[in-house]
């Protein structure tokens, strides 16, 4: 067994703190050394509270570790707080098996910083002491001079000439050749030796005897612990697409319905299509509902065998302006505007099993002529996006305007947006303040505050606002920014009132007034006299349209019987 740093007879220990308590207000929690077993490490969870329920009936499940009590040099700040126990008692039992020679070795090679990111390959250098070789005694590039010279003999040095070599230029050369470095333990060499994965990362490959946490496998689920839990889950998931995809929510107006029609998913263990649109709607497996599927898959047995994988998803554009330039055009188009197919951009329509006789044109044919009845999209089209899932691998196809091309970047991971640098934004003005001379940006104080700024003082005249983040500080306008309306600039050119710049032309006082004065000037114009021929001609056409009265009326209306 090594001697490890203080004379403790373990490598390390760790705090092991029930999260859901932790969450609450309370710290508890327990030390347990590593290397442990199984029996231990349940009887601390048991005491700690995990698997015991809340005031409210549910259970304590989830935990993390609060800190360490490390002595192994250079370890301690690879460890993090929610490593795998199982990794944990891997490390621990493999340090304690090595003797001292090997440990130094281990130690030695930690120090050089190979193969030291993670904890999966800390355990492989456990498992490759022999890529490395340590020389004791060795800590400058004069004792490697002299050990290459005289001890290993790389060159021949007549004896009179043994004062005049330069030992540590030598020594120099032969370290930055080999990669060496000195260590505590001494010069330490890669060999050059192959550096075999032993451990691939899957806690399913972890050796059995290290193996701590197979007693919480042993716990089986009840039928009435997995109903309950399939209904949290339908529940939450039908709140969060509610919440994020409007087409969700018109798609199932009756709440109840919907969250029994997940919760039936679920029993059946048709999974699959859950994760798929948790996924398009931007969720990863660090996320709450995807990281919850996956424990409910592991504890319920799950097989991705008796679900069908193999699915077919359409992917239409979202509706309203920010599209405008993507619908209906074709994938050349598009590249030749400097654009992408974004996922972000558009909106799960529909998702079914891929047939036996299903493929890209089937597919197009079908979402044109005889579409399903639950399908809610329009005729798939240009611009739009059919992501294949077949024998566990994702490819996405747009629809072109001649078949199909397929669309690597539809798949990619959302990038996150990277905030905006004060420093990158400046005017070239300054801002005098009783407090100092400050660079104006022409950021937003809400943009300031997205990249970690914070108030700190107004200008005393309160035209600008002082935000620093405890180490720069920038000056911006107090005043939000008038956002762009492309609208504007039109309206302006042709609006005839600049008091009515609202989006509607020609709609404010001033045009009024130019109607109402058209029809005044109109009814004001002077009628013109006519000639004394014009007015003969007039008189003539009303005798010639004058009809004779009827022989024996009089021209007036004769009184009817008993009228007198």
């Amino acid at each position: 067994m090594p001697f490890y740093e203080y004379d403790k007879d373990y490598p390390f220990a760790a705090f092991i703190t029930n999260l859901g308590k932790y969450n609450e207000g309370e710290l508890v929690g327990e030390w347990v050394k590593f290397p442990t077993t199984a029996e231990e490490l349940k009887q601390v969870f048991d005491r700690i509270g995990i698997g015991k329920e809340d005031d409210f009936g549910n259970p304590y499940e989830e935990w993390f570790i609060t800190d360490y009590d490390c002595y192994v040099g250079n370890l301690y700040e690879k460890l993090g707080e929610y490593e795998s126990l199982d990794e944990l008692n891997y490390l621990a039992s493999k340090l304690d098996e090595m003797d001292r020679s090997e440990y130094n070795q281990f130690l030695a090679a930690m120090e050089m910083g190979d193969h030291t990111g993670s904890l999966q390959e800390i355990i492989n250098l456990t498992e490759n002491l022999d890529c490395y070789d340590v020389y004791p005694d060795i800590e400058d590039d004069d004792d490697l001079g002299r050990y290459y010279i005289e001890e290993l003999s790389a060159m021949e040095v007549p004896e009179y000439l043994q004062n005049y070599i330069d030992y540590e230029a030598y020594g120099r050369d032969v370290r930055l050749e080999e990669g060496g470095a000195f260590t505590e333990f001494g010069y330490v060499r890669d060999t050059g030796d192959r550096f075999d994965e032993v451990y691939d990362g899957d806690r399913d490959n972890i050796p059995e005897e290290y193996r701590v946490m197979n007693f919480q496998d042993e716990e089986e689920l009840t039928e009435d612990e997995r109903m309950e839990w399939a209904m949290d889950i339908a529940y939450n998931m039908d709140e969060f697409f509610r919440q994020h995809d409007p087409q969700y929510a018109a798609d199932h107006p009756a709440a109840h319905e919907a969250k029994e029609e997940l919760y039936e998913h679920l029993q059946a263990g048709r999974i699959a299509a859950l994760e798929e649109k948790l996924s398009s709607l931007g969720q990863t497996e660090t996320d709450f509902l995807p990281s919850e599927l996956e424990k409910f898959k592991e504890a319920t047995g799950y097989d991705a065998a008796l679900d069908n994988n193999d699915r077919f998803s359409i992917y239409q554009l979202k509706q309203g302006e920010e599209t405008r330039d993507y619908r209906f055009e074709s994938l050349d188009a598009i590249r030749q505007q400097g654009l992408s197919v974004d996922a972000s951009r558009y909106d799960l329509v529909y998702s079914a099993p891929l047939t036996a006789g299903d493929d890209l044109e089937s597919i197009y044919t079908r979402f044109n002529i005889d579409r399903p009845a639950d399908f809610k999209g329009h005729s798939l089209s240009v611009s739009d996006v059919v992501v294949l899932h077949q024998e566990g691998k994702d490819t996405a196809h747009y629809c072109d305007s001649v078949g199909f091309s397929q669309v690597p970047e539809f798949l990619a991971p959302p990038q996150q947006e990277r905030p905006m640098v004060p420093d990158e934004h400046t005017t070239g003005e300054r801002i005098q303040t009783p407090r100092g001379n400050f660079q104006l940006c022409n950021l937003t104080k809400e943009q300031m505050e997205a990249a970690g700024y914070g108030f700190h003082h107004a200008s005393d005249n309160g035209q600008y606002l002082i935000m620093t983040n405890g180490s720069q500080a920038f000056a911006v306008s107090a005043q939000p920014q008038e956002r762009d309306n492309p609208l504007r600039t039109a309206e302006m050119t042709l609006e005839d009132d600049y008091g009515m710049i609202d989006g509607v032309i020609n709609n404010g006082r001033r045009g009024e007034e130019l109607e109402k004065a058209k029809e005044a000037a109109e009814k004001q114009e002077p009628e013109r006299k006519l000639s004394i021929k014009e007015r003969l001609a007039e008189a003539k056409r009303e005798c010639a349209e004058h009809k004779r009265p009827e022989k024996g009326h009089s021209g007036r209306d004769t009184p009817e019987h008993g009228g007198l």
